[in-house]
């Protein structure tokens, strides 16, 4: 007789999605199976060898903030550490790590076999069990079967993958792995259509082979300290520099003479790739008068002799990316080691996954990283958290759990995501939340702990030390702003010599501190002995500083916070359409009955109610709550 094991939760592939997704799941003790086509290849870095940057390393804080393992993974294993757009406003700083993939492998890998309630096994999924119209299980290649409550797929880019390289063409997945097939058949039969996208990656060249001397130096930065809030404080002495190169007119014309043998214009991959990350040839077709284009030489790890050339990413066929490369000044002589590629996979359809990254066609059933139609290990990393944690959350008949785009870029991405209409892969970027400067790097733990510690990621003694450490901004912050102080000429002085003007009526310290060029060190020392016991540790002045000088500004965006949280809050779809709202169009009855969204916020967003219908629906709804959001007219903005 078969023997068929049983596990609460299955994950099918270990990248950086599937990861989180069964170290969730397992930490919130349900018995999780993982499973992977290749254990050498957990976490695998099959593209850049970088976590962060902005808008991405925003996501990787809240992670660790969350209970992930990605910060914390990160933080050990990097070889450089550098934050990003410090000449700009708190809102898009953040940090950006060079990764050694090697290490990070390793590190992940020992993570999950040391995780209790955590299963790993080597297998190739080709079919979904499904009984009653709910997910069942799985079924190997080998003809093994598991069964389970509730499945994860993270399948990545291996589904039904294919590499290009010019004119030739084959069935693998990154990195010349094998693909996966026989799951797509299997998501189709249980009415979970698909589509093909596409990515490429660079060519690797030999580090002792590039001339470093024509190449611009890029440091990381010693006190960037780490993602995770433990490694805040970290200091980075040892680390490996980046490099800058640049491909000129010579490149461009280089470009121009292989274009012929470019899978786009060969027409052998689909055209739908990823919008910020484009191909060199691409950048010339789209961008034909741009002669200049960035080059970051970056390494791959402490030990590697490899080189990864982000901005030179390319499916051109051998012969061509020798010639683009070799007319790069500094990479003349460079030897590829690694060819870059292009891969085309399987992903879902649009609209197809909810919030808590479920699916809406199969019952039981989570996505979550690339397959979803996204791009970035950051963004597969977060979705596998929310997967896990709800996958979790569901068998021990918990409420789902899904962030607010008001508290995180997290939420921000699972909110676009799961109404995500437009062809290209989704990438996180500043750009996309609306509210980034409450969201900014530096507040994430002030906006997730809690929901860490109430899902049960973070553990009491976590929990109490980054609640004593947000206490002490919160309590300065009330302390500076109950300091009154009268202008005595000594003070007036002082300010006028500061720069920043005169003082003629009584203020509290938090205006003299939101005055331009005003630290928190001089308001100290303007105070002397009026107050005395200040903040001392950096992280916490500037978190305190950055909070008091953009306090208008957070005032404004407090506002339409609290009305996007108010239409947040009315999930759909709707029991019943209430018949006071009769007088709206019978489409918005359907909408808001109908499976298609998860709250009435992203109707608002899709521009699906006009304004008088909003109108209408608004005052229906204000009349069952006790929060007065204002005008109706600028929740549809």
């Amino acid at each position: 007789m078969k023997e068929i094991k049983h596990h609460q939760v299955i994950v099918v592939g270990a990248g950086h999605a599937g990861c989180e997704a069964a170290l969730a799941s397992a930490r919130l003790g349900a018995d999780t199976l993982l499973l992977t086509m290749n254990l050498s290849t957990i976490a695998l870095m099959p593209c850049n060898p970088s976590i962060g940057g902005p808008g991405k390393g925003h996501l990787v804080r809240e992670i660790g903030v969350l209970g992930g393992e990605m910060a914390a993974c990160i933080d050990e294993t990097c070889i450089q550490m550098k934050w990003l757009n410090t000449s700009k406003g708190p809102a898009v700083r953040s940090r950006r790590a060079q990764a050694d993939k090697y290490l990070y492998r390793q590190r992940m890998t020992q993570t999950l076999f040391n995780s209790p309630n955590l299963t790993l096994r080597q297998g190739h999924v080709t079919e979904i069990l499904v009984r009653n119209g709910c997910v069942a299980g799985v079924k190997l290649e080998t003809g093994l079967q598991f069964e389970c409550d509730r499945l994860v797929v993270t399948s990545g880019t291996y589904l039904n993958s294919r590499i290009i390289l010019g004119r030739e063409t084959w069935p693998g997945g990154p990195q010349n792995q094998s693909p996966a097939i026989g799951l797509s058949d299997s998501l189709e039969k249980y009415g979970v259509p698909l589509r093909r996208l596409q990515t490429a990656t660079p060519p690797r060249v030999l580090k002792s082979s590039v001339d470093f001397t024509k190449l611009a130096e890029l440091p990381g930065d010693p006190d960037a300290g780490g993602f995770l809030w433990e490694n805040r404080l970290r200091r980075y002495d040892r680390q490996i520099s980046c490099f800058l190169a640049f491909a000129d007119a010579e490149s461009v014309e280089a470009v121009r003479r292989n274009l012929s043998e470019s899978p786009l214009m060969l027409g052998n991959i689909t055209n739908v790739g990823p919008k910020h990350c484009p191909s060199i040839d691409r950048k010339i077709m789209r961008f034909p008068d741009q002669l200049k284009h960035q080059i970051f030489v970056e390494p791959e790890g402490w030990e590697s002799q490899e080189l990864y050339l982000q901005g030179l990413t390319t499916g051109m066929p051998p012969a061509a990316q020798r010639e683009i490369v070799r007319s790069v000044k500094g990479l003349e002589n460079a030897v590829i080691m690694r060819y870059g590629y292009a891969i085309e996979y399987d992903a879902l359809a649009p609209g197809l996954i909810r919030k808590t990254m479920e699916s809406r066609a199969l019952k039981g059933l989570y996505t979550a990283g690339q397959l979803n139609g996204t791009s970035g290990y950051e963004e597969a990393a977060a979705q596998g958290l929310i997967a896990g944690i709800n996958a979790a959350l569901s068998i021990k008949g918990r409420s789902p759990y899904w962030p607010s785009r008001t508290s995180s870029y997290m939420g921000v991405l699972v909110d676009d995501l799961s109404i995500w209409q437009k062809p290209e892969p989704y990438r996180i970027t500043p750009g996309h939340a609306e509210f980034r400067l409450t969201l900014r790097d530096d507040s994430a733990e002030r906006r997730l702990m809690r929901e860490g510690y109430g899902i049960g990621l973070v553990d009491e003694e976590r929990f109490r030390k980054i609640n004593e450490w947000t206490t002490r901004i919160e309590d300065e912050l009330a302390s500076l702003d109950g300091l009154s102080l009268f202008p005595s000429g000594e003070m007036r002085e002082k300010l006028v010599s500061s720069g920043t003007g005169d003082l003629k009526k009584r203020v509290s310290a938090c205006e003299i501190l939101q005055r331009p060029g005003i630290s928190y060190q001089d308001v100290r020392n303007l105070l002397g002995e009026e107050k005395k016991e200040w903040l001392s540790a950096a992280d916490e002045i500037y978190s305190l500083e950055t909070e008091i000088k953009y306090r208008g500004y957070f005032e404004r965006e407090s506002e339409k916070i609290a009305r996007t949280k108010f239409l947040e809050s009315i999930r759909l779809p709707l029991s019943v359409v209430d018949t006071r709202v009769s007088s709206l169009a019978p489409h918005i009855a359907e909408l808001l009955l109908s499976d298609q969204f998860d709250d009435l916020n992203q109707l608002v967003r899709k521009n699906c109610l006009s304004r008088s219908e909003l109108a209408i629906l608004f005052t229906v709804l204000r009349q069952d709550s006790e929060e007065a959001v204002g005008d109706p007219e600028v929740l549809n903005d």
